[in-house]
């Protein structure tokens, strides 16, 4: 920037002007390097602001991009939160059906676990008891032909015999029972083709379809059939035509 200079007041004729000492305060060559100097400093001053206001634009520009960035990922990253979120709750319910499956399975195993050996308990003896029945047949037979015959025909010995076998009978059905095996009368009910097994029909006082006669007693072992009762049919009176069918 120029200096400054100061007005001179002479006239053409190299004299001094009258008005010569009315010069501005400004023309005074001691005050000129100091206003220099801060035209000087102002200079500066507005350079170096031209110079850092368009760094600090560019730097306002670079920390909105940056903030734009971080919104950005953290959006990303709160979406793929919550797809893991939603896919870990899917697993969670499979793995949780998957259980409750296995818990039921596991239960039913259980059950028939605890049956299998309530039924093991209750017929594991089945073959073995099975296979004591005919000594009971054998002692039914014995106490039919000793305790058929007369008063008349039948003697003490043959009485104390009869006595004697009679007891054997009881005490072997006393251990039986507490085997679970239990015996039961079909003489005289309806013909049940889940007890019983037809061997013969003839007629008798009996209505038609009843049991007439038992051949061999039938027992069961804990309410399930052991041995089925073999038995004798009745097809009614004599001289009556109707005939149960199938009861054969």
């Amino acid at each position: 920037m120029p200096a400054l200079r100061a007005v001179s007041g002479e006239t053409n004729d190299g004299g001094t002007s009258p008005d010569s000492n009315n010069i501005s305060t400004n023309s005074s060559p001691t005050h000129e390097p100091e206003l220099n100097q801060a035209f000087a400093e102002a200079e500066a001053a507005i350079d170096t602001h031209s110079q850092h206001s368009q760094p600090s634009v560019e730097v306002a520009g670079e920390q909105t991009s940056a903030e734009e960035a971080v919104s950005e990922a953290m959006i990303q990253a709160k979406n793929e939160l919550e797809e893991a979120l939603e896919q870990t709750r899917k697993e969670a319910a499979q793995l949780k059906d998957r259980w409750m499956r296995a818990a039921a399975d596991l239960e039913n195993l259980r059950r028939r676990a605890a049956k299998e050996r309530e039924d093991v308990q209750k017929f594991g003896t089945e073959r073995l008891l099975k296979n004591f029945l005919p000594v009971m047949d054998d002692l039914d037979r014995a106490v039919q032909v000793l305790d058929g015959h007369t008063e008349a025909e039948t003697s003490a010995t043959t009485k104390q015999l009869l006595g004697g076998v009679q007891m054997v009978q009881k005490k072997f059905l006393a251990t039986l029972e507490k085997h679970g095996v239990t015996s039961f009368d079909a003489k005289g009910t309806p013909f049940n083709p889940e007890r019983h097994e037809a061997v013969q029909q003839i007629h008798s006082e009996h209505e038609v379809g009843a049991v007439a006669s038992e051949l061999q007693r039938g027992f069961l072992i804990h309410d399930r059939l052991l041995r089925p009762a073999l038995v004798v049919v009745s097809l009614g009176p004599e001289g009556s035509e109707t005939v149960r069918e199938g009861s054969e």
